[in-house]
């Protein structure tokens, strides 16, 4: 199957596959009604308000109604007894709507919401500029739409989100920021008003970094705090595709695709100069070109203590070449973000097995802050996921549940204390696996099983767990 993802090619070919604005998009009657009441007594990801924590997937490659690639989201309630499939009236074909997912409390009155991005889309006649959708949650189904006022074709805004505190971030790694082609941007958006938003790219004021070509700024996103002011959120921005090239600005130079992360303090106003921090990889660990350090990215935070992991899929784990890594970043009130481990999966791993592919925290319930990370390519593509708790030693607990190329882990997340994982190429459709703390075997989901609704039409879903959130 063909995704619409740059690759991650190493010696061994892993198909990885100014001011934003938002607008009301309500379809008649409301896009998505949960059929809830009330909000009260919702847990953090619980869409319609029943008390569950509830799970989004992304079906970006799906043909809801013929429209071959037009794209599908998910919300299944609860265990995924049930769910609800969602689309936006205008959709056409190849947006890719559900290429990432989010639920997230964006409104405040008590329930999540719903992020949906498709970058992929046409804004007023820009090819591929991106959107991204906000389907509110609860009794409402009112749906706004992101998007840059400033349109460029193939920015793809949209390609990443992520939400924290009072904000809603989106990258949009392709465009081309300060006319650099590929180099990235990030818009920042407050919840309280979606209708403004600001850019934030390499050559913003404090941004350590430089615009240079095919950069990529913007490819994973995180919220957290980080080593800013204590009460203030801090963004981290992955750029997977940053060249290991030294001070300035240099075109063709050092370690291509080496990857960095940058971290900029305090975002939640405008500054005229932020301050920020830069890491490339051989600042934490041994470092190559093509490592694609800052792929995927996930936050939590407990006690006081912030949880950072960045991502290398093709990074050298322990000394097995291009088996992927995991950088871990702490950071406390009283202490900024400090690199604390490097995570691999020691003799165990395999050259292209993509650990660090994808990543996720745990972040709420009691017990200890867990971290899944996605090795897709693992056995020859059934993939697996590494389910590692904070503070322990070795590589974790290896989660199999899929046969040969479904790429299970191609996603993960949490659901509460249960683990979310995407098996995209399982089948015709893709699949969920949804697997409690304590379970020995998960529970396997898909369009047209149990209570979750199949898409119109013969064949309509086609990468059902590329983005689960």
């Amino acid at each position: 199957m063909v995704r619409l993802l740059l690759p991650l090619a190493a010696t061994v070919a892993i198909a990885l596959a100014s001011t934003g604005s938002a607008e009301a998009f309500t379809a008649p009657g409301g896009i998505l009604a949960t059929g809830s009441a009330d909000c009260a007594g919702a847990g953090v990801s619980d869409f319609n308000g029943d008390g569950l924590e509830d799970v989004a997937v992304g079906d970006p490659f799906a043909n809801p109604g013929g429209l071959a690639g037009a794209g599908a989201a998910h919300v299944l309630f609860g265990r995924g007894e049930s769910g609800k499939t969602v689309t936006v009236p205008g959709t056409k074909a190849q947006d890719g709507f559900g290429w990432s997912v989010r639920l997230a409390r964006i409104d405040g009155d008590g329930c999540a919401d719903l992020l949906v991005g498709a970058p992929y889309a046409d804004v007023a006649g820009v090819k591929d500029a991106g959107a991204v959708y906000v389907v509110y949650g609860g009794p409402q189904g009112r749906t706004v739409r992101l998007v840059a006022p400033e349109t460029e074709a193939d920015a793809h805004f949209g390609w990443s989100l992520t939400s924290g505190e009072t904000m809603v971030a989106v990258g949009a790694p392709h465009e081309d920021a300060d006319g650099t082609a590929d180099s990235g941007a990030v818009y920042l958006f407050d919840t309280a008003a979606l209708g403004t938003g600001r850019r934030i790219f390499q050559e913003t004021e404090g941004v350590t970094g430089n615009s240079e070509v095919g950069d990529m700024f913007g490819w994973s996103l995180a919220i957290g705090r980080l080593g800013g002011a204590a009460d203030e959120p801090d963004l981290a921005v992955g750029v997977p595709h940053e060249n290991d090239d030294g001070a300035g600005r240099q075109v063709n130079a050092g370690k291509p695709d080496s990857g960095s992360i940058t971290v900029i303090y305090d975002v939640r106003e405008p500054k005229a100069e932020y301050g920020s921090r830069k890491w490339d990889l051989r600042e934490v660990a041994r470092s190559e070109a093509g490592d694609r350090f800052g792929y995927a990215m996930a936050y939590a935070e407990r006690d006081d203590v912030g949880y950072l992991a960045v991502g290398a899929p093709l990074g050298d784990g322990g000394a097995v070449k291009n088996s992927g890594l995991v950088q871990l970043f702490r950071s406390s009130g009283t202490r900024g973000i400090t690199p604390v481990a490097t995570l691999h999966q020691g003799p165990e791993g395999a050259p292209g097995e993509g650990y660090g592919f994808s990543l996720a925290f745990t972040g709420e319930g009691g017990g200890e802050v867990r971290l899944a990370v996605g090795v897709p390519f693992d056995a020859g593509g059934q993939g697996g996921v590494r389910l590692i708790t904070m503070g322990e030693q070795g590589p974790g607990r290896l989660i199999t549940q899929s046969g040969t190329g479904d790429h299970f882990g191609w996603s993960v997340g949490f659901s509460g204390n249960r683990l979310v994982a995407g098996a995209p190429d399982e089948g015709g459709a893709g699949a969920v696996v949804l697997l409690g703390r304590n379970d020995a075997e998960g529970g396997r989901l898909s369009p047209g099983t149990g209570g979750i609704p199949a898409l119109e039409g013969a064949a309509a879903s086609a990468d059902f767990g590329a983005a689960v959130g």
